[in-house]
């Protein structure tokens, strides 16, 4: 390339210095070299890799549950009274057979006085019917009364008899009126709520309080059918309450649904809940993790290594510091990982963090995970 060079420079003004001259014709001989300066290549962008291998997991079935007590009983009036003694406040103690409270039994008592009479009434006249029936056979069979009167006599026993029955049945349901007005634990537990006050008159059926059982805790855990249709008695449970971050529980399956719960299409399950400690209380939401299967071989990548492209799974494999895009067919999904059960081989490499900064074909620098800065993120672009 040929340049020319005049020999005169024209000035706009005289006032121009000559070291403005000398670095226009330093430009212009840079300019006529024809070079143009050398582009920087970028570097290949940092990401974190692991080499993926076969590692036994065991299937599990999650869900979230009403942690319930052992036994819960909503205790009623059974006959009608005023209250006159209560002997037990919310969040006491009761064993089973201990008195909790206690209603006027003066009609009741007389209830059963009045069928205690009954009953000797019934039972004189039967012994009347018997006495006359054995007179009015001595008669029939001397001919001095026809056989008529004597089945007529029969007649009046069994009719005397089963007056004598009924009147001993009032007497047991009196008698029971005044067992009930005395209201006993069925079985021993906690006041959870007392709903009646003394003084306070009942009917038959009216709430008195409630008693729960609280030395063994249990759960009803509806679990999604695809996933626990094997579930055993006896599998293992994890349990997290979230009202007690950070702390796990462990339970077992002791019951499970022969038919799938028709309103939720879910399958129930019985789990009981070990708290030795106390530290659970019936009411609290948890999420129950129940095991469904014997552990199997599988392969697992984090799901930050997972992405989608064109409808389908993808992720990264790293060959030779070259990432290549590899589709993928997932299986359980669950705790931050995917099961993989097409389209990778154990001992592949693949990118788990930082895919958003690879290009297919691409160079990349695998690091550990904790020299990933956000910076260099929001400076790549995405693929």
């Amino acid at each position: 390339m040929l340049c020319y060079f005049p020999s005169q420079f024209v000035l706009l003004g005289r006032s121009l210095s000559r070291s403005l001259t000398g670095a226009v014709a330093v430009a212009a001989a840079s300019a006529c070299t024809g070079t143009a300066p050398a582009a920087t290549e970028a570097p290949p962008p940092p990401v974190h890799a692991a080499t993926i291998e076969l590692e036994p997991v065991t299937p599990i079935s999650s869900a979230t549950a009403e942690i319930l007590a052992n036994r819960q009983s909503n205790m009623r009036a059974e006959t009608a009274g005023r209250v006159v003694d209560v002997l037990v406040e919310a969040g006491d103690r009761a064993k089973e057979g201990d008195v909790l409270l206690r209603l006027d039994v003066g009609r009741p008592a007389s209830a059963a006085q009045a069928a205690n009479a009954a009953v000797a009434q019934s039972e004189a006249r039967l012994n009347q019917a018997e006495r006359e029936q054995a007179r009015t056979k001595k008669l029939v069979q001397t001919g001095g009364l026809p056989e008529q009167r004597l089945d007529d006599a029969v007649d009046a026993v069994r009719l005397a008899s089963a007056a004598r029955d009924a009147a001993r049945a009032e007497a047991r349901l009196a008698r029971r009126g005044l067992t009930d007005a005395v209201v006993r634990a069925p079985f021993g537990g906690t006041v959870v709520e007392r709903t009646v006050e003394v003084g306070e008159y009942l009917a038959p059926g009216s709430p008195l309080l409630v008693l729960a059982d609280t030395s063994l805790l249990k759960a009803r855990v509806l679990l999604d059918p695809r996933e626990a249709i094997d579930v055993a008695v006896g599998s293992a449970a994890v349990i997290s309450v979230y009202a007690r971050p950070g702390e796990i529980f462990s339970g077992k399956v002791v019951r499970v649904g022969e038919v799938i719960d028709p309103r939720t299409r879910r399958l129930p399950v019985e789990v009981e809940i070990d708290d030795a400690e106390g530290r659970l209380r019936p009411g609290l939401v948890a999420r129950f993790s129940v095991e469904t299967g014997e552990p199997r071989m599988v392969m697992r990548v984090p799901l930050e290594g997972v992405f989608e492209r064109f409808g389908r799974q993808h992720l990264y494999v790293v060959s030779d510091g070259i990432a290549h895009r590899r589709s993928i067919v997932l299986g359980l999904v669950g705790a931050g990982f995917a099961e993989v059960t097409e389209g990778i081989e154990p001992g592949e490499t693949v990118v788990i963090k930082g895919v958003t900064r690879v290009v297919d074909g691409s160079k990349v620098r695998v690091v550990p995970v904790e020299t990933v800065s956000a910076s260099s993120t929001e400076r790549s672009s995405e693929p």
